[in-house]
């Protein structure tokens, strides 16, 4: 009997023989700050802070106010000066900050309203605003622990036009799909993030993918792709109309330009959700690039561009 034939009776007999139920103890995994901040030009940091919860327990609203973390000290340093957060809750924004919470995290500006008692906390500064090409430090002391993280608004790389498809069904007519046309700077490391509105809806980030790198068109001159109508997140997209837009439909498209460390984390965790979303059941790590904790401190470059479907 040759060799290959041996190896296999042996495993057919180990898993004819193998019946006894094993049970795994997997331990809880240690407790982490979550960081999810930005900065844009011409806009206050902002910065929420939250605890990262166990895997394999479920959720419940309670948990979103529960895992804030309140008193920790935030500063971001820039161009040789220090600019140290406060922490408000959504009661307290002011209008410039309420339209940089509602784009970056898919919030109604009206359930940021005073009085509204919408449960959010940011920490930001009235006197820091991002411009194109800085960098800016990020650190966080809480507890004892030290996180920190850097990052840099990017030039602005903005799109060249819109245009509309009608959809390919006749049946369909009242649907269209969003193409954008783009020239692809020739310096390699372009990365983009991007989110669509329609009509009064908040902002939304493209909802299996919202952001693309020069990697394989540097330089192009002349690219034109379609643009998925992003959606908002903890809900399944219809697929009967998702990516599509409709007649009457006023559509603006945030398009930001983002550094690589940004990017990354971005593409890696959509890729993670995208294999059904579990750490554990996907061989994808997502990117952090916040040292001392988890999630992400970026830099957006941001344009707007708008067109009416009439």
């Amino acid at each position: 009997m040759r060799l290959i034939n041996i190896l296999l009776l042996l495993l057919l007999f180990s898993l004819a023989s193998c019946e006894e139920n094993l049970t795994l103890d997997i331990p809880e995994g240690q407790e982490q700050l979550v960081v999810e901040g930005h900065i844009e030009q011409g806009a206050p940091p902002v910065v929420v802070l939250t605890r990262s919860l166990p895997v394999f327990e479920g959720f419940s609203p309670a948990d979103t106010e529960a895992g804030f973390v309140h008193g920790a000290q935030v500063v971001v340093s820039s161009g040789g000066r220090s600019y140290t957060l406060e922490e408000i809750p959504a009661a307290a924004f002011w209008s410039e900050l309420r339209r940089v919470v509602s784009e970056q995290y898919g919030i109604p500006e009206d359930q940021l309203t005073n009085g509204s008692g919408f449960i959010f906390y940011v920490y930001t500064s009235r006197e820091l605003l991002g411009e194109v090409g800085k960098s800016y430090q990020l650190r966080i002391s809480h507890e004892g622990r030290v996180l920190s993280a850097s990052t840099t608004i990017p030039q602005l790389n903005p799109l060249d036009a819109l245009f509309l498809q009608p959809h390919p069904d006749p049946d369909q007519d009242s649907l269209f799909t969003l193409f954008y046309r783009y020239r692809d700077p020739d310096t390699l490391g372009n990365s983009v993030r991007y989110f669509t509105k329609r009509n009064s809806e908040p902002f939304y980030p493209g909802y299996f993918a919202s952001v693309f790198n020069d990697e394989l068109i540097n330089g192009v001159q002349a690219l034109s792709y379609p643009l998925d109508r992003g959606e908002p997140r903890g809900q399944d997209p219809d697929l009967d109309t998702y990516s599509y837009f409709g007649k009457g439909d006023t559509v603006v498209v945030r398009w930001a330009a983002l550094d690589l460390d940004h990017y990354r984390f971005w593409y890696t965790l959509e890729n993670e959700r995208n294999n059904n979303g579990s750490p554990i059941g996907s061989p994808n790590t997502t990117r952090s690039n916040i040292q001392g904790g988890m999630g992400v401190w970026g830099g957006y470059g941001v344009t707007y561009h708008q067109i009416i479907i009439e």
